[in-house]
């Protein structure tokens, strides 16, 4: 079966009558390496969690994978034994926290990295048996512009773009926005600004990346705010556990603690967006939903 012969319907009920809530789904995308998104991506769904939100955190950086490294997670079984089809997913599913749990996937796999539009769909029928309870996901994708960081943008309810102030990176993040928005028709981007030196640069480094898209009425950027450079975000890597656990009082914990709370007052998706929903089984409601095969 072919996604295109998916199609979302109604969601249904729990057991005393009350509908599903939808699950948030947040893609961490960068134009460059070295931008920190990784980080972002490891710190965002440990803060989520720690709030209190069942939180998975999917590792979409298809061949480069190391969001295992930064948990300090001994990883055996990862999301190519799923897409290989020798493992359900609920078998490469680590545990992290109470409310914390990881899909790792393989560093220096090249068939992962070489998936493309209809593979990255193909994961559709993989989420939709999940059982566990689910509040965000948050998916960290490959860096730059591929079929699977574009597949994975459009599954999500919500793209985070991190940018830092260097003009390669600067640079590489337009491209990465003007082709998701022209060619896969994704129209909002929340911009998170990253390894800053205060949040006055901060806001001149999102306003600088805001003048290139004023032609550009399909698209709309949002500031999400920013991360400062912190010595503390290196530490923590180097003991291999995010910076809010590590070092929770720094100045970087402090921002990326106040992101997650902003990203948990954000609207929450009504449904299914009708992009290339690999998630819509089992992701856009949190309860059973009845999917209708169409002939």
């Amino acid at each position: 079966m072919e996604l295109s012969e998916i199609k979302l319907g109604q969601p249904a009920t729990s057991a005393i009558g009350a509908a599903s809530i939808p699950v948030r789904v947040v893609a961490v995308a960068g134009g460059k390496g070295g931008s920190g998104k990784t980080s972002i991506a490891v710190n965002l769904a440990w803060s989520l969690a720690e709030q209190g939100q069942h939180t998975l955190l999917l590792d979409a950086d298809l061949g480069m994978a190391n969001v295992d490294v930064l948990l300090g997670l001994e990883t055996r079984n990862t999301l190519l034994d799923v897409i290989n089809r020798k493992l359900p997913l609920e078998e490469v599913i680590h545990s992290v926290t109470a409310n914390l749990t990881v899909i790792p996937a393989a560093s220096g796999a090249s068939q992962l990295s070489r998936l493309g539009a209809r593979e990255c769909a193909g994961l559709v029928h993989a989420f939709s048996d999940l059982k566990q309870p689910l509040d965000v996901l948050v998916i960290d994708t490959a860096t730059g512009l591929s079929d699977s960081v574009a597949s994975f943008c459009r599954a999500a309810t919500e793209v985070l773009i991190v940018v830092t102030n260097e003009p390669a990176g600067m640079r590489d993040s337009i491209a990465q926005i003007r082709m998701l928005s022209s060619d896969y028709g994704i129209a909002r981007f929340h911009v998170l600004t990253n390894r800053v030196e205060s949040f006055a640069e901060g806001k001149a480094l999102f306003r600088e990346l805001l003048r290139h898209f004023t032609d550009n009425h399909d698209c709309i950027l949002s500031h999400a705010g920013s991360i400062p450079a912190d010595e503390h975000l290196h530490q923590a890597a180097q003991a291999y556990r995010p910076v809010v656990a590590a070092s929770p009082r720094s100045r970087a914990a402090m921002a990326l603690k106040n992101l997650a709370r902003q990203i948990s007052a954000w609207p929450r998706p009504a449904g299914a967006s009708g992009h290339l929903e690999f998630f819509v089984e089992r992701l856009i409601h949190n309860q059973k939903t009845a999917v209708e095969v169409m002939s």
